[in-house]
């Protein structure tokens, strides 16, 4: 029997890691070269459960080309949700405290549909986060002028154009009450204003659904949507069609029913993330309310609120 001498085993232990090497290139490169994904957020609806709404409606899509990357069929919206617009009251601030100039629906002068609202500024006075949320957009776009576009953790969006000055970039996180820009008049506008809209999968509805520009607060901190909310038409013997909110508002309970401190005791097959979804919290902070709870143990009485 012939045995290989050593020197003809190393030379093809050789050849083998060299074309390994050469297969294994590409992966390596690809891997070196791929962009790192936004985190995804998980956030709540109305019924209490914990989905994530980035993924569900936008498959984590952040580009920076379009307000509106592609017109929606009414019939691919929900029929109806519950959305959740805020956690805690640090979780919002007023875009810009001033009156409205041009409200939500159809402009008979020009004839088209108006997506927002328009409020009075002085050109420089400083746009500020109306949610927490992520930059999708912060750039120089038509008859926007300098816009900004924030996605925010429930599926909403915001959008705030003509303004002087951008003080974000894409991808940039952002927290309720932050600068994000400057106010003026770029773009296809007529004086300083700041062209404000709330979209939900880049359709627009009105943003008095949700905001109080008389008292410059938040009507609700849940809020119903359905198909009947989107779309403006050219209105009917020259009667403008209502936008106002109504049944879209649900009604919270009092800040002391609220505050009540909830227990739960633990069940046989309970895990922490179960019962997280089940009161409309995470696991974190349960961890925070029970500093000594490490998992779901039967038997065990834990504060969920």
């Amino acid at each position: 029997m012939n045995i290989p001498h050593i020197s003809t085993i190393l030379r093809h232990l050789h050849k083998v890691v060299a074309v390994s090497i050469i297969m294994l290139m590409p992966m390596i490169l690809a891997a070196q070269n791929e962009k790192p994904r936004h985190k995804q957020v998980q956030i709540y609806c109305g019924d209490g459960s914990e989905v994530p709404m980035w993924r569900l409606f936008y498959n984590d899509h952040l580009a920076n080309n379009l307000v509106r990357p592609r017109t929606l069929p009414l019939d691919s919206l929900p029929d109806e949700i519950n959305l959740r617009i805020v956690k805690d009251s640090g979780d919002f601030c007023f875009p810009m405290k001033n009156i409205i100039t041009s409200p939500y629906g159809w402009r008979t002068r020009w004839e088209r549909p108006h997506r927002g609202v328009d409020i009075l500024l002085n050109t420089g006075d400083p746009v500020r986060a109306c949610f927490p949320g992520v930059v999708r957009i912060a750039r120089p776009m038509g008859g926007y002028g300098n816009v900004i576009v924030l996605r925010h953790e429930n599926g909403l969006e915001t959008v705030y154009g003509h303004l002087s000055k951008i003080l974000v970039k894409p991808l940039q996180m952002v927290e309720a009450g932050e600068t994000i820009g400057l106010g003026g008049s770029t773009g296809r506008s007529t004086g300083p204003h700041l062209h404000f809209e709330v979209r939900f999968q880049y359709e627009p509805f009105d943003p008095e659904w949700i905001l109080d520009f008389k008292n410059f607060t938040l009507r609700t901190r849940r809020l119903h949507l359905d198909k009947t909310y989107f779309g403006i038409s050219r209105p009917k013997n020259k009667r403008p069609p209502i936008f106002k909110a109504d049944k879209s508002i649900i009604k919270e309970r009092p800040f002391k029913q609220q505050a009540k401190e909830v227990y739960y005791e633990i069940k046989k097959g309970d895990t922490l993330e179960k019962i997280a979804m089940m009161h409309s919290t995470t696991v974190e902070q349960l961890q925070e309310l029970n500093p000594k709870l490490k998992k779901a143990k039967p038997g065990l009485q834990i504060r969920v609120r």
